[in-house]
């Protein structure tokens, strides 16, 4: 694996992904060249400044990339000339047409392109959509996901929050993505609204959006960064990576930010989260105790005879004779079931689930929201993917 970009998402990446039996990481290109020295005493690997000179690397058979999201579709592009299969962070691109660009030199390459959603991977996600396409608790009926967190008030570059839309398309991705798997992936139209709060982050820190698949489920998506309410007090203060979340967590990012003077001093904060900084409190993505299943926000699903929610080890249904859990094993999860579909694709040649046509769907929904937002209408997709 070359991993490209050694930014906040490389510490989430990296450790679980070095753990795998069946992948050695080999290679990392950023521009920190501090980061690039502690990369390469670490993992004993080469390090570049240039992603198309890691490209060229014969040590490298795919590259993870976490690059600015405006890079993503160069980078993926370039990725595939050389033969190199991708995976490729939240949001897969800017634009469809991008996308259509991305999936088209995997294509002609004959590379794989997968799509790091990350949430979908996760084993609570999977068992819902199994439990709904079996059939045994009838006909699916709607879907609601609800995530409220701090998100707006982590360390952040103005120019990162304008990219991403705040909110949209950064976790945007993640809930949309989630949403699809159970639902089927056909999504027939988005109809949503944001906000932009707090004039100091200056992009929508929120939104709520309604959707409808083809077969005419419905489907609710609120999300709201601006670290007030925590949903994680819904679901037994379980945080995003199935880690315990603190009760005040929201309330001391929020005080932290409000100490900071200058923009300065943030990018300061920010370097820290990246790979080689000092990583701490708050800000820490570090864990080393037990996990629960991981929980992006609080999702629930009805069908004809029952409901799901999560639980810290699995499932709740709720159904005609009451309540059940049932349990899940940890299984891979994030990034680490990212590289182990990438890895099984590979081996067993056969195609990727999340792959460029399913990431471009995911990033359509994305995009309507922000459509619909501002022109205030309802937008039908053409690029939807069903669940393979």
């Amino acid at each position: 694996m070359g991993m490209a970009g050694l930014g906040v998402a490389s510490t989430q990446i990296l450790p679980p992904v070095s753990k795998l039996p069946y992948v050695k990481i080999t290679a990392a290109v950023d521009t920190r060249r501090d980061a690039l020295g502690k990369f390469r005493e670490e993992y004993g690997a080469e390090v570049f400044t240039s992603f198309d000179a890691m490209c060229e690397s014969p040590n490298v058979d795919f590259v993870y990339i976490a690059t600015p999201n405006n890079l993503h579709a160069r980078h993926a592009i370039t990725a595939a000339e050389h033969g190199k299969h991708v995976i490729v962070e939240k949001p897969m691109a800017m634009t469809l047409e991008e996308c259509e660009a991305m999936n088209a030199a995997a294509e002609k390459h004959g590379v794989k392109l997968l799509c790091g959603h990350t949430h979908s991977f996760d084993p609570p996600i999977r068992k819902i959509r199994e439990i709904v396409a079996s059939g045994e608790l009838g006909r699916l009926r709607m879907i609601h996901t609800w995530n409220y967190n701090e998100f707006m008030y982590r360390p952040r570059m103005k120019h990162e929050l304008a990219m991403s839309r705040g909110v949209v398309l950064n976790q945007g991705p993640h809930h949309v993505d989630v949403v699809r798997l159970i639902g089927g992936g056909m999504v027939k139209s988005v109809r949503a609204t944001t906000g932009i709060w707090d004039p100091a982050r200056g992009h929508e820190g929120s939104y709520v959006c309604y959707l409808e698949f083809e077969d005419g489920v419905p489907a609710t998506l609120v999300y709201s960064g601006y670290g007030l309410f925590d949903t994680a007090e819904l679901f037994w203060w379980v945080g995003e990576g199935g880690q315990p979340r603190e009760p005040e967590t929201n309330a001391k990012v929020r005080r932290k930010l409000k100490g900071i003077s200058s923009a300065e001093e943030e990018e300061l904060l920010k370097e820290q989260m990246r790979y080689g900084g000092r990583r701490e409190g708050e800000y820490s993505h570090d864990w080393q105790g037990k996990r629960h299943q991981p929980f992006f926000g609080l999702t629930l699903v009805s069908c004809d005879k029952g409901d799901i929610r999560q639980s810290p080890g699995g499932l709740i249904v709720y159904g005609e004779e009451g309540r059940r859990e049932v349990a899940l094993p940890a299984g891979k999860r994030g990034r680490e079931a990212e590289v182990d579909e990438l890895y099984q694709a590979i081996v067993e040649n056969r195609p990727v689930f999340h792959d460029g046509r399913w990431g471009e769907a995911t990033l359509e929904v994305c995009l309507a929201i922000l459509e619909s937002a501002k022109e205030k209408r309802e937008i039908y997709l053409k690029h939807q993917k069903p669940v393979r």
